[in-house]
Order: C-alpha cells, then sequence, then structure tokens
C-alpha cells in the first residue's frame, strides 16, 4: 500500500530498520496504538502492561516496510535507522 502511495519502503534497505522513539505517547504514558492499527501485517503490536499503558513491540520479521506506520504517529517518533 505505501509504494502505491508513493512512499519509499521505510524498512529492509540495506543496512536500515524501523525505530519507535522513546518519546512515543503510550512510553509516556499516554494510551495511543494509531501505528499498531495502521500495520496490515500486524508488525506493531501493544504488549500489555501491569498497571500501566500497553507499550509498541515492533517485530521486524512481520515488517514489510510498507511505511504505514510512519505518517500516521501522531508524534512524528517512528523512523527509519541505520541497523
Amino acid at each position: 500500500r505505501g509504494f502505491l502511495l508513493g512512499r519509499r519502503p521505510a524498512a529492509h534497505a540495506e543496512g536500515e530498520r524501523l525505530v519507535i522513539g522513546d518519546a512515543c505517547l503510550a512510553r509516556r504514558g499516554v494510551e495511543c496504538r494509531v501505528c499498531g492499527e495502521a500495520c496490515d501485517t500486524g508488525a506493531i503490536r501493544f504488549r500489555p502492561q501491569r498497571g500501566g499503558i500497553a507499550q509498541p513491540q515492533l517485530t521486524l520479521q512481520a515488517c514489510t516496510g510498507c511505511g504505514d506506520c510512519v505518517p500516521v504517529c501522531p508524534v512524528g517518533v517512528i523512523t527509519v535507522a541505520p541497523a
């Protein structure tokens, strides 16, 4: 889908990987699952935390690199970084 929308793949390029930064809303105690909802392959899931907000967990093996999660992040913390 990302390719059809004119976006370059966000992951799986030589020496690159997808990263969810520390400023992620869920990691700061705010309920947000937008990136997981945008991921058709389920590469971003949310791990429940006892007494807290579920935390994002990225499974690189499931990530196709479509980049659909990048533009939907309300704080822009999903990026491509060197592996």
